[in-house]
This record gives C-alpha cells, structure tokens and sequence, in this order.
C-alpha cells in the first residue's frame, strides 16, 4: 500500500496499533518480526483468526508476551478466536455455549496475555460476565451500536464489583470491544443509494463516524471516576475501562472523495485501531489529534436518525445484521436503538 497520502497529525505521540492476523498465522521470520514490532512498541495486541491452531496461538502469545509483562498487561495481549460450530456454523451461539467454548480455548491455549474473543450481541455480553468471573478477559467483536457498548460497560462494571468483593485482582480482568466503522457505513449508505436523491445522498458517509463519537462520547461518561462513585472505586483497586478498539476502518488512505477517512477523524491519544498486516506501515504514520468536541452530538444523532426513518432506513435492523443475531435476540429496544444507540 502507498502511505505517501495518509493524513498525519501533528500532536505528539502515537495511536495504539493492534494487528489484525485474522486472514494469517505468523510462523518461522513472520513470528521473528511479530517479536520485533512488539519490542519496539510498534504494535500493543494482535487478534488471530477462528482457524489458528493452538500451537500457533500459543506462539504469537510467548511473542508478545515481554511486552505484556514489561507494561504490567497493560500491553501485549493477544485475542483468541472461537472456530464455528460443525454442526451449526451460521447460528450464533447462546451465550452457556459461548461461555463452555471460551473457556475450553483459553485452556488449551493456557498463556498469561490470552483473550478470548466473543461477538458483540445478546449471547456475547451475557457470556462476558461469566468469563470474567473465571477470571478471564474478554474481547468483544464486533460493536456497530453505542448501545451495545454500553450494555456490554455495564456488565463488566457488574463483574468487576464482584471481583473486587471477592478480592480478586481487577487489572487482570482487563477487556476491550472492538467497534466497527466501514461495514455500518456500507450498508446504510447502500440503503440511502436505492432511496435516490440529493437529500439521501448527502446523508452517506455518515453513520459510522456517528455512531464511534457517541460510542466514545458513552465510554468517557461510564469511566470517570470524577462523575461515577462505583467506577471511582474499581479504579482505584486497580481496575481498567472497557477500552474500544476501532477497526474495519477501510482504506487508510482513501483518495478524495472516495470513502470516509475514518483513522484520520478518530485518531487521538487514547485511540487504538486493529489493523491488518497490509495496513501495519500505514498506519504506524497516524499522529493522534485533539478529540472533536461532542457538543450537540445527541441532537445531531437525532436529526440524523429522523432523515432516516423518513427514507425507511432503520439502524437497528442494520446493525442486527451486522452482529448476525436475530431480532428477538438483539436486546436492543426498537423504539430506542439509534445509531448511537444511547440517545433517547
């Protein structure tokens, strides 16, 4: 890929890099320069696919495992995906499942910096709890809606307060949720494409970036300990906030006018972005920026969220599409289920 035309920023320091291996298994040289770009800070996690062995797991583990014990597992973490089912591959499973295929994973895996990824639905957010009560982390993948970022906030709050009653060490517990941009915008804008008109076409592009700002916007309230008493209180026994983790961000370095530049609008310093090997150079460019101000965000959700319905267009249908679970499974009330997922 050509990085001459990705859009820096002149802030000092870095956005944090996850890579997304989800497409290759890192073996012989590949795991040599896994081991180097985590040593020198390059990238701070990887993701590896449904189709990565355990012994591969394992070995992209113990390479970034130096990182994970250097920054006290804040860093150098690597997410473990659970394979299909045999017997059902297309349905997503209900979250005992979830929780019995998580946790046999991690143990066949068994390294200090694994995660277990789960998906980002109904079934994915119950299952986190229970996992998180075996003490293992969890990851999230993939959240389109700002409501399912929230619901997923506060059940790890709720495990979090059971752990700290049980003295448990809360930094260990430390998870993430991966949101996802291009496909939202994608598919929305393909409905705004059949709607016709200049009043639809000027609507594209947008709810992606919307929908991440509110996400943000939701994980900033949720986690300060200056306004929330409960998380003032796991913080300070060493707990972590439900970081989100922007991916599926399409081309880094999109020509004019062909897609939202989506790393450039979200790049700031508590920013991190999965990306696949192809887009690592790119990316490593990526200066953060002072956040956007959030000012009027919520009306311009709602007025963005009305034009849709005038066009027919619903979000939440498309995001249950998105997350691949069926409408009486989503959790996510139809009269309430913005873009944002959180402005009522």
């Amino acid at each position: 890929m050509n990085t001459s035309t990705v859009r820096g920023r002149s802030a000092a320091g870095t956005v944090t890099l996850w890579l997304d291996l989800q497409d290759s298994v890192p073996e012989g040289t590949r795991l040599s320069e896994l081991s180097a770009l985590s040593a020198a800070g390059t990238i701070a996690a990887a993701g590896l696919g449904p189709d990565t062995g355990v012994a591969a797991a394992r070995q992209v583990c113990d390479a970034l495992r130096p990182l994970h014990d250097r920054t006290g597992g804040r860093r150098g973490t690597v997410v473990l995906t659970l394979p299909p089912s045999p017997d059902l591959p297309f349905v997503s499973p209900d979250a005992a499942e979830l929780v019995r295929g998580a946790a046999a994973l991690a143990g066949r895996v068994d390294r200090t910096n694994q995660v277990v990824a789960l998906p980002a639905n109904g079934s994915g957010v119950a299952a986190l709890e229970d996992l998180l009560a075996r003490d293992l982390p969890v990851h999230l993948a993939t959240c389109f809606s700002a409501r399912r970022y929230e619901q997923a906030a506060t059940a790890y709050l709720s495990a979090l307060t059971r752990a700290r009653a049980e003295g448990r060490d809360l930094a260990a517990l430390a998870s993430t949720v991966a949101f996802g941009l291009r496909p939202l915008d994608i598919r929305i804008d393909a409905l705004l494409d059949r709607a016709g008109g200049e009043e639809a076409k000027a609507l594209r592009g947008t709810a992606a970036l919307l929908a991440a700002r509110l996400a943000r916007r939701a994980s900033a309230r949720i986690f300060d300990p200056r306004t929330s008493p409960e998380w003032e209180a796991l913080a300070a026994a060493g707990a972590r906030p439900l970081r989100l983790v922007w991916t599926e961000l399409g081309d880094l370095a999109p020509a004019a006018g062909a897609q939202t530049d989506y790393a450039a609008e979200l790049a700031d310093v508590d920013t991190a972005f999965a990306v696949p090997v192809e887009s690592l150079g790119a990316a490593a460019r990526l200066r953060p920026g002072p956040q956007r101000s959030d000012r009027g965000l919520a009306a311009q959700a709602e007025r963005f969220e009305a034009c849709l319905r005038w066009f027919g267009i619903r979000t939440e249908e498309v995001v249950r599409e998105l997350e691949g679970e069926p409408a009486e499974f989503a959790g996510i009330p139809r009269s309430r289920a913005l873009v944002g997922g959180g402005v009522s």
